[in-house]
């Protein structure tokens, strides 16, 4: 019933899309309402509408419009179409003024094709929506959850979606916090703790992950995104003051209801599609233009010292997936052999002479441009850090899984304003940082890490 309530929306938005350039088209070339416009035959028209259809569901795909949002309020379902319209006519803009700059779309019949296709298409969605309500009332859609907490909070919230079965929501179970709760309101026996959060997002098919207990135990909140994220759970709470207040919530409630969603990042669709366009065309520019210079520090570290000219090390990115990184070997060959993995020093005999070079320009860091092709980092995020290491700052930092919310980068907020990190104690200045970052995260703050990172490259002054 999923994948027909999806197909239903699609459908409808299709028709949608359809009409809206349809009805365009004719307005200005067969009504005679614009003077001096050529005539087009109505099978051109009928073709141009059809292939707008494809590339209309392209952009609606790209953010996440072809999913179930039966809970979403009617004003985020006009945010939903509006955005992705304005960056759809943006980007036929750029493209027809690429391929004939003295092309002229006509101001009027844009405003119309543009007020057309939002109005048509929130429409549709309305429609789409309102049947996806009508299925879960009917219990043919539905998403099951797990509700942390057991208390007065946990048992309101349950009531509230026993009367309001239009949400959807089939409450699998209950999950003792991990605060132990004094007076339970819940009289049914928890499901598990939350270290099996995991095995029972597999085994009952969890979709969401709803939170009741105080927002004052920052911690225990924190330690539930990681297990969220790992699969691919949404995570929504109970809102108290100092949530609204603070921002740590989404601003929209879900059908009036009390549940909001919480947002580990702080970029829009839009925002995350140019920070991963430019990582791919920074990282190719990167790779390309300078492969001559990437050639000579190769012969540089073969000639300096035995070994090979990369380095290979498994390393956790986002929500906790190890993957092993590329760098430049700055260091002799097999430097960890006799003490597994340690931090390296401030004056580490391990590293090279033409080590200490590459390391203190960052040059090291340049074929980690490879993962980020490869999607496994961003060039802009929190630098990773190894299994074992993070196995070890869990225990001192339990808060440190919010780190891994985000994908890793080749420099970070952290790494232009600190040093290597040899110490817990710069770890912790370093998580600070981190944290800043994703709590502030802009495209505009990742231009000013990344020209701070390029002065650290030219120069050597202030390479940390």
């Amino acid at each position: 019933m999923r994948r027909i309530s999806i197909f239903i929306g699609m459908f409808l938005d299709a028709l949608a899309i359809y009409l809206a350039l349809y009805i365009s088209a004719l307005i200005k070339f067969k009504w005679g309402i614009f003077p001096g416009v050529s005539p087009i035959s109505t099978q051109i028209i009928i073709y141009g509408s059809l292939v707008s259809i494809v590339y209309w569901w392209v952009i609606f795909a790209l953010t996440g419009a072809y999913r179930l949002h039966w809970d979403r309020s009617w004003a985020d379902e006009i945010r939903m179409v509006f955005k992705p319209v304005v960056a759809g006519f943006v980007i036929l803009s750029l493209f027809a003024f690429l391929i004939t700059p003295r092309a002229s779309i006509g101001r009027w019949i844009f405003f119309v094709y543009f007020t057309l296709i939002n109005f048509l298409v929130y429409s549709a969605r309305c429609s789409s929506r309102l049947l996806e309500r009508r299925f879960a009332k009917k219990q043919l859609l539905r998403r099951n959850v797990l509700v942390i907490g057991l208390g007065k909070s946990a048992k309101e919230l349950e009531d509230y979606l026993a009367v309001n079965p239009s949400m959807g929501y089939n409450v699998i179970g209950f999950i003792n916090p991990p605060h132990p709760v004094t007076h339970p309101a819940i009289v049914q026996k928890p499901l598990g703790e939350v270290a099996d959060i995991t095995r029972l997002a597999k085994q009952h098919n969890i979709t969401d992950l709803l939170i009741t207990i105080a927002s004052n135990f920052h911690d225990d909140i924190l330690s539930l995104l990681l297990p969220a994220v790992q699969s691919g759970i949404r995570v929504k709470l109970v809102p108290d003051l100092f949530d609204v207040v603070a921002g740590h919530v989404h601003n929209t409630q879900i059908l009036g209801q009390p549940l909001m969603e919480l947002v580990p990042d702080r970029l829009s669709f839009w925002e995350k599609l140019v920070k991963s366009t430019g990582d791919y065309v920074i990282s190719l520019m990167v790779i390309v233009l300078g492969l001559p210079l990437w050639i000579i520090v190769s012969l540089f570290i073969v000639i300096d010292s035995k070994g090979s000219v990369f380095y290979r090390q498994k390393r956790t990115g986002e929500g906790g997936r190890v993957y092993r990184i590329f760098k430049f070997r700055s260091m002799v060959a097999n430097a960890e052999k006799g003490t597994g993995a340690v931090w390296a020093g401030k004056d580490d005999a391990r590293v090279t002479r033409f080590g200490k070079i590459i390391r203190k320009t960052r040059i090291d860091e340049v074929p980690q441009f490879l993962n980020v092709l490869s999607g496994d980092m961003a060039v802009v995020g929190p630098r990773p850090e190894r299994p074992e290491i993070i196995e070890e700052l869990r225990t001192v930092y339990p808060f440190y899984d919010k780190r891994l919310t985000v994908k890793p980068g080749i420099t970070g907020w952290a790494q232009v304003n600190l040093e290597y990190d040899t110490t817990l104690e710069d770890v912790s200045r370093k998580l600070t940082h981190d944290f800043q970052y994703i709590e502030n995260q802009s495209l505009f703050l990742d231009l000013e890490i990344l020209a701070r990172t390029v002065l650290v490259v030219l120069t050597g002054k202030g390479a940390h």
